[in-house]
This record gives structure tokens, C-alpha cells and sequence, in this order.
């Protein structure tokens, strides 16, 4: 079941000392501390290797699958090069079976004196890479404190780490009070919301509308009163793409207008709070369309699981169509179109990071909704990640609604960060981008009860 929060200044601090007051989380410190290299651990967990995405590839893999769960010496491995030749066998005369990027993670059956390492990465890769390219290492997940917060106010500790660092940052006026931030955070792998704060509350959505209006033209094409040609697919790229307004005005008139999209998305059942009021101007300054980071999460969810266009049509037809929307999404745009998930983060040059979103800005309103694909130990595993900084009085913003962006933006990368420790962390991976943030915040909220008052 949710639970909507709505916080203030005064509501955040007042949550944060009913944590504080939580003497038995103490392990929290330990659970967190820096993960440490080298180690063997058994690690057959039939919730981590899973199977349910991709049969037809684990079927394939199922030899070196089996010797891998049932062997008590297998090893989590890194790859630190900056880039890793996958061989076929040991040694440099065989052959190479792909390059992998730094920052790929694996499982080793060969233990760390080897000069050769057999590595295994779930429904996607097998062979033999040189020991002096890798580092072991060993996780320290968080699961063991989940049963602790099951019954507390907070999803996870990071929600209880972002309304810290909400609140240290009100604190200290670095953020405006006047500021807030809605988001909504979703193991896509479990299917559980992690974070979620003011997830109803409607928003300007600025050009972030754009993805629920693609959603549109996705769903009258399928029903056959769109026939696509080469100068509508143009149209969806560049209001896509480089978020082109004057494009996604002539795809509003070419789906029949604002309302007639507003009736077609309404007949989803997945929008509760989006509303099409106004045609975008070219200077981008429309304010009365709005969205809620709830509504943006559900259509993200529905894009990964390929099920955009609804049960009336085959999987086959919702996987093309998600697959199509999600290509769109994952198009570089302008160089000086920076989004608020990736870009500006510890994490920005990690290759094996991918990301599907769509920015949104007016004056008042910063907002990024996407999908994060990490790699880990058992495979791929994504997320979805969607925050707005919102100031309801935009007019109260003095000077230069840039610096005010930039500020805002900040923040919501500094919160990204700290989400994708999260996940590095709950997925077993070496990583230490991130963790300090998440972990400072979340122990100030449960142990520095001086700053909770």
C-alpha cells in the first residue's frame, strides 16, 4: 500500500526525530561502510538470479549457470581498465569475444592468484579475462536492515536520506524554502517504490508533456486513424529529440488538439493529474499544463515492461511500440541540453549507465523523468527515477531564471546520486559514487538529533 507524504519544514524535521529516537538501527553505520575488496561468498540467492526476462538467453548460459550457483568459491570481480578484452580461454591467443567498458561487473569461479579468470554475467556474457585488469571485491547490501524499516513511515533509507538532505539544505539556505521537490523513485527489478514524496501533486509540467503527447500519437497510430508518413516520424524526433516546440504543437493539431489528447490519454487509466490546457510557445513559457512525477512514473513503467498501448493489442505490437518510444527517449538532443539524472553526477562517464528520459523547464518548474539501466553482478538492473524542484509563486524567483535552474539543478543531481548509490548498493556492485551523500544523510537522520529540532 502507498503512503502519500506531504512534508514541510516542520513535517520533515518531526519525521526525522521519530527516527532519531531509533536506537536500533545503530547498525545502520556498519551496514553502510566503505565496501571492501577481496572476498569469497556463496551466492546463491534465487531472487537475484532470476530468469524471468530473458528465457531463451539463460537457457543457453545454463552449463556455466549451474557450475557458477552451485559452487561455494565464487567471487564478485570488476572490471578497472578502462576497457577489458573478453577471451574465449585463457590466455592471449584466443580469440575475442566482445570488449567490456570499465566498470562491468562479474562473477569469477577462479580465485584472485589465478593469472586467468573464467567470469559469468547472467543472460549476457561468459569467458576469460586477465587477472591484473580486475578487482575483487566484496558487497555489503543493505538487505539485512529492510525487515528493521518494513514497519516504519519511510520506504527505504533512501527516502530517509533524500528528506534529510532536503532538510540540512533548508537548514543552511542552500535551498530556498519555498522550493520543493516531488519524486518518485521505482525498483523496476522488484517492482517496489523506494522513495515517494508529494508523488500526487500536480505540477508545471513544462516539456516533460512532451512523452504523455508521443503516448498519444503512439496509441492513434496503433488504432489506424494515424497513418504515419516520413514527415510525421520527423515531427516525433524533434519534439523527442531537441524538444522542438513548434513540432510538438503541429503534432497536437495533427492528433485532433488539446482536448481530444486529453481524452485519449485519460482512457488509459494511466494519468490522474495530467492536464492539457495550453499550445507550448516557441520561448517555451507555458504554465498551465500539468503533471504529477506519478504520472510520468507509470508511463516509464509501462514503456520498460512493453505493455504502452494496452492489453487490446498483442505483446508483440506493445513491445515494437515500447521499444520505438524508448529508442526516442534515448537520442542525444542539444549538446547545451543537459538532463538532471546523468549528466553532472559522479556517475556521467560510466558507459555501462544507460538512460531513457525527458527533461522539462519553465520559470518555477525543473523536472526529469527517465529510466536507469545499471550493470551488476547477476545482470542488468533498472530503476525509475522521477523529481521535479518546483516553486509555486515563480514570480517570488529574483534575477535570472537561469541562476535559479542551475541551483535546482544541482540538488536534483546531488538526489540522483544518492539513488544510484542505493541501487549499486542493493545490487551488489563496487561502487563509491554517491555513497558518502547517502550515508551522511541518512545518519544524520537517525543519530544527530542536535540537527533534528
Amino acid at each position: 500500500m502507498e503512503v502519500r507524504l506531504h512534508f514541510s519544514k516542520a513535517g520533515i524535521s518531526s519525521y526525522l526525530l521519530y527516527f532519531s529516537r531509533l536506537g536500533v538501527l545503530i547498525l545502520l553505520s556498519v551496514q553502510f561502510a566503505t565496501t571492501f575488496l577481496y572476498s569469497k561468498r556463496n551466492l546463491q540467492s534465487p531472487s537475484d538470479v532470476a530468469i524471468n526476462k530473458h528465457p531463451s538467453n539463460f537457457k543457453q548460459k545454463q552449463p556455466i549457470a549451474r557450475l557458477f550457483f552451485s559452487s561455494n568459491n565464487i567471487y564478485y570481480v570488476f572490471v578497472s581498465a578502462t576497457a577489458l578484452n573478453l577471451r574465449s580461454g585463457p590466455g592471449v591467443n584466443n580469440s575475442v569475444l566482445r570488449i567490456l567498458p570499465r566498470g562491468t561487473h562479474m562473477l569469477s569461479l577462479s580465485p584472485q592468484n589465478s593469472d586467468w579468470l573464467r567470469v559469468y554475467a547472467p543472460h549476457n556474457f561468459e569467458g576469460w579475462v586477465a587477472r591484473k585488469h580486475v578487482i575483487f571485491y566484496h558487497p555489503k547490501p543493505l538487505s539485512t536492515l529492510y525487515d528493521k524499516i518494513s514497519s516504519l513511515h519511510f520506504r527505504s533509507l533512501l527516502e530517509t536520506g533524500i528528506l534529510n538532505y532536503l532538510k540540512e539544505n533548508y537548514e543552511h539556505k542552500r535551498l530556498n524554502s519555498n522550493d520543493n521537490l516531488s519524486i518518485i523513485v521505482e525498483d523496476l527489478e522488484k517492482g517496489n517504490i523506494v522513495a515517494s514524496i508529494h508523488p500526487d501533486k500536480s505540477l508545471k509540467s513544462a516539456s516533460t508533456i512532451k512523452v504523455p503527447i508521443l503516448h498519444a500519437y503512439m496509441i492513434q497510430r496503433s488504432e489506424g486513424k494515424l497513418i504515419e508518413n516520413s514527415n510525421h516520424k520527423e515531427l516525433i524526433e524533434e519534439m523527442t529529440r531537441f524538444s522542438s516546440n513548434s513540432s510538438t504543437n503541429t503534432v497536437i493539431e495533427l492528433l485532433g488538439g488539446l482536448a481530444k489528447i486529453q481524452q485519449i490519454l485519460e482512457k488509459t487509466k494511466i494519468y490522474k493529474q495530467i492536464r492539457l490546457i495550453e499550445y507550448i510557445p516557441e520561448n517555451g513559457r507555458a504554465y498551465r499544463n500539468t503533471i504529477s512525477v506519478a504520472d510520468l512514473n507509470r508511463i516509464f513503467r509501462e514503456l520498460w515492461f512493453q505493455r504502452i498501448i494496452g492489453s487490446k493489442y498483442s505483446g508483440e505490437q506493445n513491445r515494437q511500440v515500447s521499444i520505438e518510444m524508448l529508442n526516442l527517449l534515448k537520442l542525444p538532443g542539444h549538446p547545451w541540453l543537459k538532463d538532471r539524472i546523468k549528466a553532472g553526477t559522479c556517475y556521467s562517464t560510466n558507459k555501462t549507465v544507460k538512460l531513457w528520459d525527458k527533461t522539462g523547464f519553465v520559470k518555477g518548474s525543473n523536472g526529469n523523468a527517465g529510466i536507469v539501466e545499471i550493470n551488476t553482478p547477476f545482470g542488468r538492473k533498472a530503476y525509475s527515477i522521477v523529481l521535479f524542484i518546483e516553486r509555486k509563486d515563480f514570480h517570488s524567483i529574483t534575477g535570472n531564471a537561469r541562476n535559479w535552474f542551475e541551483q535546482a539543478s544541482m540538488h536534483m543531481r546531488r538526489i540522483s546520486e544518492m539513488t544510484y548509490a542505493y541501487f549499486s548498493k542493493r545490487y551488489h556492485n563496487y561502487n563509491e559514487c554517491g555513497l558518502p551523500l547517502l550515508m551522511r544523510h541518512t545518519r544524520n537522520a537517525f543519530f544527530k538529533t542536535s540537527l533534528i529540532q
